[in-house]
C-alpha cells in the first residue's frame, strides 16, 4: 500500500478517535471516560488508540486543540471582511448556533473545559479562548478605522461579543430552543452587541 494511502488512513482513523472521543467526554467529563470505550466506538482494538495517543490526556489535549481550530475557523470566516459589523457580528452569532447544534459534542466539551467537569484542561482551553478574543478584537480595530464605530477598547469589548454570544446561545439551548428558533434572534443580539459598543465608547 502506498505511503500516502497509510497516511491518509492514519489520518481518518485518528479523526474516528476524536469524534469517538468528544461524544465520550462530552457525555462523561475527562475523569469518568472509558479509553476504552472510545476505541471500540471508533471501531478499532483497545490497545491500538495507544499507537495514536498515548494516554487519555493526550487524546483529550489532542481532541481540545481540533475542536480550538475548527471553532476559530468558524469565527473566522463568520467576522471575514465583507458586510458590515453588525452583519458579522450576526454572521458570528450564527456561526455559534451552529456550532452548538451541529457540533453538540464538541462544543459542550470545550465549554466545560471552560467551564465546568473539565476543568484539569482550564489552561489549554484558556489560551485558545485568548486567541478567539484576539480575531474578534482585531475586527473591531479594523471597524475602528473605517470608522463603523467609535472607539472601544478591542479587547474587552472582544471579550464582551464572545461572552454574550457564547452565554446567549448555550443558555437558549437549555431553555429548549431549536437552532431555527436561536438563529432568528441573531439580527436583535447583533444590535444588542452594537448599542452595548456605543455605551462602551461614551
Amino acid at each position: 500500500m502506498p505511503k500516502v494511502v497509510d497516511d491518509q488512513a492514519r489520518e481518518a482513523t485518528r479523526q474516528r478517535i476524536i469524534r469517538e472521543a468528544a461524544s465520550e467526554f462530552a457525555r462523561l467529563g475527562f475523569e469518568q471516560a472509558n479509553i476504552n470505550t472510545i476505541a471500540e466506538q471508533a471501531g478499532i482494538g483497545k490497545g491500538t488508540i495507544y499507537l495514536y495517543f498515548e494516554n487519555k490526556r493526550e487524546l483529550f489535549l489532542a481532541m481540545l486543540r481540533q475542536i480550538a481550530q475548527e471553532q476559530l475557523a468558524s469565527i473566522r470566516a463568520a467576522l471575514a471582511t465583507d458586510g458590515s459589523l453588525r452583519e458579522r457580528l450576526e454572521r458570528l452569532f450564527l456561526a455559534f448556533a451552529r456550532l452548538a447544534h451541529e457540533e453538540s459534542d464538541s462544543f459542550n466539551v470545550y465549554m466545560s473545559a471552560l467551564y465546568g467537569v473539565n476543568r484539569a484542561f482550564k489552561e489549554e482551553a484558556t489560551r485558545l479562548l485568548r486567541d478567539y478574543v484576539a480575531v474578534i478584537a482585531l475586527v473591531l480595530e479594523e471597524s475602528m478605522t473605517r470608522g463603523e464605530i467609535q472607539r472601544v477598547e478591542p479587547d474587552a469589548a472582544a471579550l464582551m461579543i464572545l461572552s454574550l454570544t457564547e452565554a446567549y446561545v448555550l443558555s437558549a439551548g437549555v431553555l429548549g430552543q431549536s437552532q431555527v428558533q436561536i438563529a432568528r434572534q441573531a439580527r436583535h443580539v447583533a444590535d444588542l452587541v452594537m448599542s452595548g459598543i456605543g455605551a462602551a465608547a461614551d
